[in-house]
C-alpha cells in the first residue's frame, strides 16, 4: 500500500520553498526566506466525531520587511470526503485559537478521479444569509497539465508531473520527462533519490509501457541519457542492496530477483548495455576499453546473467573471470 501521506508530506517539508514558488509565486515574491519556521505538527480533535488529526505541514513566517508572524498550513488529500471544506474550517478555527496569527490554508488535492473541480471554500447560511464564508487555496493536480510545467526548473515540478493530468499513452514520455528535469536541478544525491521514488511510485510502468520508455531514451543527447540511466541504475541498485544487507541466502535472492527484474525491463541490448557499464563502474571504478567492449557485446541474455552474476563479485577480478568463461 502507498503511503500517500508520507510521501507528499516529506516533498512538501524538503521542498517548501519551491513548493510556494511553483504554486504561489505572490506568496514567494513577498516571503522573507529567512525567516521560515517548521512549527510542531498538532494534533487536533474533532469532539463530534471523535477522531483526531494530525496535521500535515505548518510552517510559521513573516513577510519581508516586517514582523508580523503568520502560519501556512498545508494538507493533502488522496481522496474525495463530502465534509473535507468543512474540516478545514475547523482545522484553521482550531489552529487560530491555538497561534492567534494570521493563517494561509492550502490544499493539495492529488487524487485521480473524479476530475471535478474540488471546492476552495466552507460556507456557513442561516435563513438563506450568508453567516460566514471561509476560502483557502487549492492546488488540485489532475486539473493541471504537465506540459506547462516542462520547463519548470523546480523539484516539486518534476515530482508532481507523475500526478497531473495525462493520457494513458503519454505516461513513458511523462516519466522520462520528469526524470530529465530531476536530472539537470543539480540536486544533492539524496533529494535525487527522493524525487525519483515519488516519480517511480506514481508512474509505475508496464512491461509495453517500459519498452516505449527504454525506446524514447534512446532519443535524447548523451549526457542527459547518462543522467537518467544513472538514476534507472540507482532502482536496481536498490534491490541489489536490499539482498545484500539481509546476508542471508534468501535475502540474496531477494535482491537478484528485484535486479534481475529491473534488468528484464530495460529494453533494447544497447540500452541494457550502457546500465550494466554503469552499474559496474560505480561499484569497481572505470573499466578498461576492452572490458566496456566486451560487454557491450553481450546478448541481452548475458547481460541479464551479469547483472545476476555480479552480486556475488567481490573485485574486479571476478568481473575478469566471468568474462573469460563467456
Amino acid at each position: 500500500m502507498i503511503d500517500h501521506d508520507g510521501l507528499f508530506k516529506k516533498l512538501i517539508q524538503n521542498f517548501f520553498l519551491e513548493f510556494i514558488e511553483l504554486f504561489f509565486p505572490d506568496i514567494s515574491d513577498v516571503l522573507d526566506k529567512d525567516s521560515i519556521t517548521f512549527l510542531p505538527q498538532e494534533i487536533l480533535t474533532d469532539v463530534r466525531k471523535g477522531e483526531k488529526k494530525l496535521i500535515d505541514v505548518l510552517v510559521q513566517a513573516k513577510y519581508k520587511n516586517e514582523t508580523t508572524l503568520f502560519i501556512i498550513h498545508i494538507e493533502h488529500q488522496s481522496y474525495i470526503q463530502k465534509d473535507f471544506s468543512e474540516r478545514m474550517f475547523l482545522y484553521f478555527a482550531d489552529l487560530f485559537k491555538i497561534y492567534g496569527i494570521p493563517i494561509i490554508p492550502i490544499v493539495i488535492f492529488s487524487h485521480d478521479a473524479p476530475l471535478t473541480i474540488q471546492p476552495a471554500s466552507f460556507n456557513i447560511s442561516a435563513r438563506g444569509k450568508s453567516v460566514m464564508q471561509f476560502d483557502y487555496e487549492v492546488v488540485q493536480l489532475n486539473q493541471l497539465d504537465w506540459q506547462d510545467f516542462v520547463n519548470k526548473q523546480n523539484p516539486v515540478a518534476s515530482a508532481l508531473m507523475s500526478k497531473m493530468h495525462m493520457d494513458v499513452a503519454e505516461r513513458p514520455m511523462v516519466k522520462l520527462i520528469s526524470l530529465q528535469v530531476l536530472a539537470s536541478l543539480g540536486l544533492n544525491p539524496a533529494q535525487v533519490e527522493q524525487i525519483s521514488v515519488f516519480i517511480d511510485t506514481y508512474l509505475k510502468l508496464n512491461t509495453e509501457e517500459e519498452e516505449v520508455f527504454n525506446s524514447q531514451i534512446a532519443t535524447i543527447e548523451t549526457k542527459k541519457k547518462e543522467q537518467v540511466m544513472e538514476i534507472v541504475t540507482s532502482w536496481m541498485e536498490k534491490g541489489i542492496e536490499k539482498g545484500k544487507e539481509l546476508g542471508k541466502e534468501e535475502g540474496i535472492e531477494i535482491g537478484r530477483e528485484e535486479g534481475m527484474e529491473l534488468g528484464k525491463e530495460l529494453g533494447k541490448q544497447e540500452e541494457a548495455a550502457s546500465v550494466v557499464l554503469l552499474l559496474l563502474q560505480r561499484r569497481f571504478g572505470d573499466l578498461s576499453q576492452s572490458q566496456q567492449e566486451r560487454i557491450k557485446g553481450l546478448s541481452r541474455k548475458r547481460l541479464e546473467d551479469l547483472i545476476a552474476a555480479q552480486l556475488d563479485f567481490n573485485s574486479i577480478t571476478d568481473l575478469k573471470k566471468w568474462l573469460a568463461r563467456v
